[in-house]
């Protein structure tokens, strides 16, 4: 017993008198090459579908505001916690709630991989929900331009749809 004290002690003296570098060794630098980081990728999103605009602000945060409040018919109802706060619920289920205001995601540092803090984004506004989707830009200066081309493409293809659809019935006819 007096044994282990004595050596608690001991062990206790060294580490105070000797700074850690005196028994650490030296450390070695690691081989792997350094990882080649990319831009998110937006994704095509279904007619109907809520979308959310959102962009890296510059302050260690994603700030995301409601685009579109999509179609409640094809939005399933995602179950959330009663633990967690209740804009979760909101951001899931209710984005209509949230329209005139956005929601502030909050990092921990700044990012370098812009292709993992679009996937967060996507995973916070959308959860599982396939009926959702995000426009995400690296910067909030970047952001109207993409959601502008995603109007634009969005407005094309919903107008070659309709023209598929009265052709149709025009043939029907």
């Amino acid at each position: 017993m007096k044994l282990c004290r004595y050596l608690a002690l001991l062990f206790l003296a060294a580490s105070l008198l000797f700074p850690a570098s005196v028994y650490a060794g030296k450390a070695r630098k690691s081989a792997a090459p350094a990882a080649e980081f990319g831009a998110y990728q937006n994704k095509p999103i279904v007619l109907g579908a809520t979308v959310w605009y959102c962009a890296y602000g510059g302050q260690t945060e994603i700030l995301c505001r409601l685009g579109e409040r999509g179609n409640d018919l094809i939005r399933p109802i995602q179950r959330v916690s009663s633990k967690l706060p209740r804009i979760v619920g909101d951001i899931l289920n209710h984005p209509e709630r949230l329209a005139r205001g956005h929601v502030s995601i909050p990092l921990h540092t700044d990012p370098f991989d812009f292709e993992l803090v679009g996937q967060l984004a996507e995973a916070v506004m959308c959860g599982s929900n396939a009926s959702c989707g995000v426009v995400f830009a690296e910067s909030l200066r970047e952001l109207p331009a993409l959601v502008a081309s995603f109007e634009t493409t969005r407005r094309a293809s919903a107008a070659m749809r309709l023209a598929v659809v009265y052709s149709l019935a025009e043939a029907d006819s």
